[in-house]
């Protein structure tokens, strides 16, 4: 049973318990990795639920992709926090790059391909997914500032592309995301160039 499965309290509404019996059927579906097309007809057969109530809470299928997506997200790609903001941005590019290797990369390049045409794609993705993590990174950044690891100055929104964008660039292109061993190099990279210089004695 996915974690986003929900016990019905007194006076919970019965649209809640619906609600969430969706998101948990569609979040299903990309736990067990099924090859079969992900599609609102499919949801509603596996969550019970009719067609015209899950388009009543979600105008499109990348709108409820989107949401059942971040589920996924949040539990394998949560920002670290250690000491060292340093670590936790080399972290947090190799837990990204490891969720998007698999079956919830095609998703989301899935999503990306459809959030062309559909504009409410796009903004859900955009507020839901990338504008939160792109906040957290930034505060990682800016820690790594503050600490000492990392040079005065710099311009966050320009890190955060140069960490991240690759990463996208590869999954849409399908030339693959490269191992661990790959990310690392391509973090040393960006680090090499923002790290605060040592001191000299």
């Amino acid at each position: 049973m996915s974690n986003l499965a929900e016990d019905r309290g007194p006076g919970r509404p019965r649209c809640q318990d619906t609600r969430q019996s969706i998101l948990r059927a569609a979040y299903e579906m990309f736990e067990e990795g099924e090859d079969q097309p992900f599609t609102i007809e499919a949801v509603a057969r596996r969550s019970g639920a009719a067609k015209t109530t899950i388009y009543r809470w979600w105008p499109s299928k990348g709108a409820l992709v989107i949401e059942a997506f971040l589920a996924i997200a949040e539990k394998r790609s949560a920002f670290p926090e250690t000491e060292s903001a340093v670590a936790d941005l080399r972290m947090q590019v190799k837990l990204l790059a490891r969720l998007l290797r698999g079956r919830a990369g095609r998703l989301v390049a899935g999503i990306i391909a459809e959030a062309q045409s559909d504009p409410e794609t796009k903004k859900a993705f955009i507020d839901g997914y990338l504008k939160p993590r792109r906040l957290s990174a930034a505060r990682l950044i800016e820690r790594g500032m503050a600490n000492g690891e990392l040079r005065p100055g710099l311009d966050v929104e320009t890190v955060c592309d140069a960490l991240y964008g690759p990463l996208y660039l590869r999954l849409i292109l399908k030339s693959g995301l490269g191992d661990d061993g790959a990310i690392n190099s391509l973090v040393d990279i960006v680090l090499d160039g923002i790290r605060a210089s040592p001191i000299r004695q």
